[in-house]
């Protein structure tokens, strides 16, 4: 192949091998599932493991024995797993430093709301024209989704949340002023 053949080919696969750096798209994280899940994974694999485990103690029957015994391995495993394994400290710093992303982009609605209400007397409740009110460092952030924007004539709410956590920010402007989180 020629050298222009071989820029061309090289270039394409650096292009989508690097897709998310070439069209300015940056990684929001993976996605984090609620902490609550594994408490219940916990006692749920518990309690099977003691299910299988205290027939399998009473049972005179040794192939029943040894079936109950090995059944409880498995769920008293993921039980091991969910308690000793899981860094649920660094789940939890995860989680909020995304809500802390989810509330810098608030402030920034709020910012917006600010500004906009003092140009019309009004709040902004349709979610297109907040998009082109807000300017600041900021701006939005794209792993953070909006979920809900209502506004009234003195007060509005918005809701969102980073698409990698599993907990949504409300900020709320009634309390004490629309810069405030509620």
């Amino acid at each position: 192949m020629s050298n222009k053949t071989n820029l061309i080919v090289l270039s394409i696969f650096i292009l989508l091998s690097a897709s998310d750096v070439a069209f300015g798209q940056m990684s929001c994280g993976e996605k984090i599932p609620a902490l609550g899940i594994f408490e219940q994974i916990s006692q749920y694999a518990l309690w099977l493991a003691l299910a299988f485990m205290i027939p399998g103690i009473l049972f005179d029957h040794k192939f029943w024995k040894k079936a109950l015994l090995i059944s409880a391995v498995l769920p008293f495993a993921g039980w091991a797993y969910v308690n000793f394994f899981v860094d649920y400290n660094s789940m939890k710093k995860e989680i909020f430093n995304y809500n802390a992303m989810a509330e810098a982009t608030l402030a920034n609605i709020a910012e917006a709301q600010d500004r906009y209400k003092s140009e019309q007397g009004t709040y902004i409740g349709d979610l297109r024209k907040i998009y082109s009110h807000i300017g600041g460092a900021g701006g939005m952030n794209e792993c953070v989704k909006i979920l809900n924007v209502q506004a009234g004539f003195d007060h509005w709410r918005a809701e969102a949340g980073h698409v990698s956590s599993p907990d949504t920010v409300i900020w709320d402007s009634r309390a004490g002023s629309s810069m405030k989180k509620g």
